[in-house]
């Protein structure tokens, strides 16, 4: 209701003759299935995946279109909404949360190196310390050799160093 709402003030004929009540219930509906059904999956699967959003996405789907239709039994209806909301919904954004976590898992290994590469303008190297594993906590480890593996210029490597031996010299004063 919240996100569909604006769409709603702005697109009036969008909704057709749905009054935010009608709106509201309806949402709920598809909001509270898609949310039981997706418990129930996790809880008898023992896993979060995939299928347990297209599984609870279509039995949604066909909750909001029970609901939506006054109860009435309209298979072509049914099977549309069951299956858009699986692929569409469910599907894509359980996708999109995906790719999200991987990133975000996969990032926090290099905060540190991220910003030193920021700090000396290298950021284009950044793509080679994740290609070497040169996390966080191996750059007190880091020596020209390693650089160089990683195919690090001499010049680049020359200040990733000097910044590393100035950093950690600070660090060891406080």
């Amino acid at each position: 209701m919240v996100i569909m709402a604006p769409l709603a003030r702005r697109y009036p004929r969008a909704l057709g003759s749905l009054s935010r009540t009608q709106f509201a219930r309806d949402y709920s509906t598809f909001a509270a299935a898609a949310c039981g059904i997706d418990s129930i999956m996790r809880v008898t699967r023992g896993k979060d995946d995939l299928t347990n959003h297209l599984v609870s996405g279509s039995g949604a789907g066909l909750a909001y279109s029970f609901v939506s239709q006054g109860f009435k039994v309209r298979p072509a209806h049914a099977l549309l909404t069951a299956a858009g909301s699986a692929v569409v919904m469910s599907g894509t954004v359980y996708k999109g949360y995906e790719i999200i976590r991987s990133r975000n898992a996969q990032d926090s290994f290099y905060t540190e190196a991220r910003a030193m590469l920021s700090k000396l303008s290298l950021e284009d190297y950044e793509k080679n310390f994740k290609k070497g594993h040169l996390t966080d906590y191996t750059l007190p480890l880091l020596t020209d050799s390693d650089l160089k593996e990683v195919t690090i210029p001499p010049g680049a490597r020359l200040l990733i160093l000097d910044h590393i031996k100035r950093y950690h010299k600070m660090v060891n004063r406080k």
